[in-house]
């Protein structure tokens, strides 16, 4: 089987192309910029999704059998400062590449596997999450990803397009970048322990909890959507699981051989903080028998050591 990956060198492209290759697929990877060396096996090539002639052209170039669509801006900060470019990444560039796919010759033959976000749903759902729930975004990330799903499963029922939309809860893993909780802490852990910094780590509220899935799990899904998911389905993509962020630092700290301090600052604190959020995977594993295989205990020390070799 042959896949096309939009954003393919970013944290979670990176993991789908190997587990792809893993499995007997034929990679390509689309970035607007191609590295100089990147995993061996995984082609390369342009692809501005701005641009609706060039997609077209890599469609007939590759004619993939499966178009994993990752592309995008991904951080919810970010896009209160930047919601303009938020929903220009977001939307329009998969506007683009769904009626690239519609004028194409693989209009009905290439599968599309669009990836959302728990960010969809806001805070009103009853929990645990299910597709079904109330849809009430509180951020424009949020909003720009439920708008993708949206159109996304419009060109399903009006073009006849094979799409499958993946609602991702919080996902975790060794080379992600900062602004994320795991990352964050980790980054602090490592200075201490390197001496950079005092050994007092500021924190904000620790008693929330959420649904953490590393990210070779959550690629795992994706793949299996595409072998065995329902076109036109949505399907969350979790572990069904609440973890508390206190546990995240704890694991975080005991890695470490320095003795740290942890000190909640109120500067720190987020008013109206939702206290648990968490997803229900019952129809993701129905439908394709995935179950995640990774231990958050795992991860977070894949995590630790990576930024330990790296940082």
């Amino acid at each position: 089987m042959r896949a096309l990956i939009t954003g393919v060198t970013g944290f979670v492209g990176r993991y789908l192309a190997q587990n792809l290759l893993d499995n007997g697929y034929e990679v390509w990877g689309g970035t607007r910029k191609c590295p100089p060396y990147f995993i061996n096996g995984v082609q390369i090539v342009e692809l501005n999704l701005s641009r609706q002639d060039m997609i077209v052209n890599v469609l007939e170039d590759i004619k993939p059998d499966v178009v994993f669509h990752l592309s995008g801006q991904s951080s919810v900060k970010y896009s209160w400062d930047h919601i303009e470019e938020t929903f220009k990444s977001n939307v329009m560039d998969s506007i683009n590449l769904l009626e690239a796919i519609k004028n194409s010759s693989l209009k009905s033959s290439v599968r599309v596997i669009t990836i959302g976000s728990s960010e969809e749903y806001g805070v009103g759902a009853e929990l645990p999450i299910v597709e079904e729930a109330r849809t009430d975004p509180m951020n424009p990330y949020g909003l720009s990803k439920l708008t993708v799903g949206k159109i996304a499963l419009l060109y399903h029922g009006l073009h006849r397009m094979d799409i499958i939309h993946a609602r991702a809860f919080n996902h975790i893993g060794p080379g992600q970048s900062l602004g994320f909780v795991t990352t964050d802490f980790t980054k602090q852990v490592i200075e201490i322990e390197n001496g950079k910094v005092e050994p007092v780590m500021y924190v904000g509220d620790l008693s929330s909890k959420r649904d953490f899935t590393d990210v070779r799990d959550i690629v795992e899904a994706y793949r299996l959507l595409n072998e065995k998911g329902t076109a036109g389905e949505t399907y969350n993509v979790c572990s069904g699981v609440c973890i508390p962020i206190r546990g995240i630092l704890d694991d975080l700290v005991s890695f470490s051989s320095s003795s740290i301090k942890v000190i909640v600052d109120e500067k720190k604190l987020r008013p109206n903080n939702v206290k648990e959020y968490y997803g229900s995977n019952d129809k993701l594993r129905k439908a394709t028998g995935w179950k995640p295989l990774i231990s958050i205990s795992q991860s977070l020390h894949d995590i630790y050591l990576h930024w330990k070799n790296t940082y």
